[in-house]
């Protein structure tokens, strides 16, 4: 988010912009409450390697959402989420439940543009989203 400030007779005068910038994709800020439930775990536990953006971290350099990232090899949600289920975070998968696993994969799928951000991901539906 762009802000620009110009000052008028010692009031500032305060333009808000919510393009995103070229670099980066636009990224879902509300949602459903397994939206909002996956972006918490994202923050707590994905962060540190995938960055606050998902556009690369310490760990992984190469963005996970959005252009450049190569999300679509998992072909559908149920794909992705069974890898998060399999191997994510690197360092124990069993730590973070199926349910926090099922929230995580719908905020990527959102910030991705596959899903929306009010939705839900479950088994009954992550077979059919296809990613692209």
């Amino acid at each position: 988010m762009r802000i620009l400030s110009t000052a008028l007779g010692g009031a500032a005068l305060l333009a808000v912009s919510a393009l995103p910038s070229p670099s980066q994709p636009p990224r879902a800020q509300s949602g459903s409450e397994q939206f909002r439930q996956g972006r918490a775990v994202f923050a707590e536990t994905c962060a540190m390697c995938h960055g606050d953006a998902g556009r690369g971290g310490p760990a992984y350099a190469n963005p996970i959402w959005g252009p450049g990232a190569q999300i679509a090899k998992y072909r559908t949600a149920q794909g992705l989420f069974e890898y998060h289920q399999m191997l994510m975070p690197f360092d124990d998968p069993s730590r973070v439940p199926d349910d926090a696993k099922w929230a995580v994969t719908l905020y990527v799928l959102a910030n991705h543009g596959v899903l929306p951000a009010d939705g839900t991901l479950g088994p009954q539906n992550a077979g059919t989203v296809q990613i692209r």
